[in-house]
């Protein structure tokens, strides 16, 4: 019997037929097995899964998916055991410290594979990345995406030893002086409420500068402009 999702939960599962084909792409390893709802029986992205997922038991029990769907047009539920992953040392990273929203977090992955960023450090307490709610939000992104958390930003520095640059306005330093000589990197992020406190201000720290009205971006969006900006630098 699957329930409604809680972080405690050794599982999670996606929910629509994209974010399920990410997670065949990246995780099939992980799949335990598939809800689909009866009204999609015929449809073309259910024999697609079926053909991707030949060992794994298809389930149409309509009560039970009904019990997690969020959506009418859900369609189908794939259920997977929660992994684990290490970052690689050799990428650039991307480091979020305390994101508290789901679909912030979400969102975030999702910029990431467009701008082929794949490592993703996360300094908690933060939004629970196994949530279904993240795993849409990101398109399926989150299977793409290596994730590994820490308990403190000074954690993972010592994981993974490397010049870091914290987006904070406490700064003069514009998106033009993001250098990125090195190829071993991470670009710091703070949370949606707070950014980031001034124990990160370096002589790397990065300021999006904006000539507009408003005097801060939200972090989807500022995470987005700064892979944009990097992935010039990388190319």
């Amino acid at each position: 019997m699957i329930k409604p999702y809680k972080k405690d939960y050794d599982y999670s599962y996606t929910l629509g037929f994209y974010p399920s084909f990410e997670l065949v792409k990246y995780h099939k390893e992980a799949i335990q097995k598939v809800l689909i709802a009866e009204e999609a029986l015929s449809s073309e992205g259910y024999f697609k899964l079926k053909s991707m997922l030949e060992d794994i038991p298809f389930l149409t029990n309509e009560k039970e998916f009904r019990k997690i769907a969020e959506k009418d047009n859900d369609h189908v539920a794939v259920i997977f055991k929660k992994y684990q992953e290490k970052l690689d040392e050799n990428n650039p990273h991307v480091v979020l410290v305390n994101p508290s929203d789901q679909g912030n977090l979400g969102n975030i992955m999702r910029s990431m594979a467009a701008f082929s960023f794949k490592d993703l450090a996360i300094i908690t307490p933060a939004a629970d990345r196994y949530n279904p709610k993240v795993i849409r939000s990101s398109m399926g992104s989150a299977f793409f995406v290596r994730q590994q958390t820490f308990s403190s930003f000074e954690e993972y520095l010592k994981a993974y030893p490397r010049k870091f640059y914290p987006f904070m306005l406490q700064t003069n330093r514009g998106l033009k002086s993001l250098e990125l000589k090195e190829s071993k990197y991470a670009l710091v992020f703070g949370n949606e409420a707070r950014g980031l406190d001034r124990s990160f201000l370096n002589e790397n720290a990065i300021k999006i500068e904006q000539p507009g009205e408003v005097d801060s971006l939200n972090l989807p969006t500022a995470v987005a402009i700064a892979l944009y900006e990097a992935g010039l630098k990388r190319s």
